[in-house]
């Protein structure tokens, strides 16, 4: 029987090099920050899988109370030194997305980058971010995916996704499912294997 693929280790070996390499890349960059007109302006926003930090700056200086939760220790010491050299102030807390913790309706925003992917148990990690929110709260989620439109290329980076460790979902039914009402869906990137998807947690 083979033994459960461990991601913490693989992003802490990652994380030296990461942010780097989104530097180098400033479309990978411009990818993330698809999420940062739908975080609302006001209320505590939490990013999931922050990793270097990078997305979390941004936030960071647009919000008064930003949160980063990231399974990698290794991720959230790079992130500290991003931050505390930008003399930013965030609260960093190391955990698993299906049980994050925070009270119920606590969140007024949460974005999450090319890590929902990353988390076996989509579902779990969809209703946890859904309990945290609070009503008229967003979700904004950046990922890659299958291209509706079925074009080659987009299905061959999914399928290289996949071959790495990711899940490839239907984020946009994981929503609904965890009662969420979705506001966008989009595909974009590189032959459109890249997607935002926008929900909110209704009012009433």
């Amino acid at each position: 029987m083979s033994k459960p693929f461990n991601y913490r280790r693989f992003y802490d070996s990652l994380a030296p090099m990461y942010a780097t390499g989104q530097r180098l890349l400033p479309m990978w960059r411009g990818y993330t920050e698809e999420v940062l007109p739908w975080l609302p302006p006001t209320g505590a926003v939490l990013e999931i899988g922050p990793g270097p930090g990078l997305l979390l700056e941004k936030t960071a200086g647009r919000h008064p109370l930003v949160v980063g939760f990231d399974l990698s220790p290794g991720m959230l010491r790079e992130a500290q030194r991003r931050l505390r050299h930008a003399h930013r102030r965030t609260r960093l807390v190391r955990g698993d997305a299906v049980r994050l913790p925070f009270a119920p309706q606590s969140l007024d925003g949460i974005a999450t980058t090319f890590a929902f992917s990353a988390i076996p148990d989509g579902q779990a990690a969809m209703d946890e971010m859904a309990r945290v929110l609070r009503r008229d709260g967003i979700l904004a989620l950046v990922d890659a995916g299958y291209p509706e439109d079925g074009n080659r290329v987009g299905a061959t980076l999914a399928r290289m996704w996949e071959l790495g460790g990711d899940f490839m979902r239907d984020e946009a039914a994981l929503m609904r499912q965890a009662g969420l009402e979705i506001v966008l869906r989009r595909e974009f990137g590189a032959f459109n294997h890249i997607r935002l998807v926008v929900g909110r947690k209704p009012a009433v």
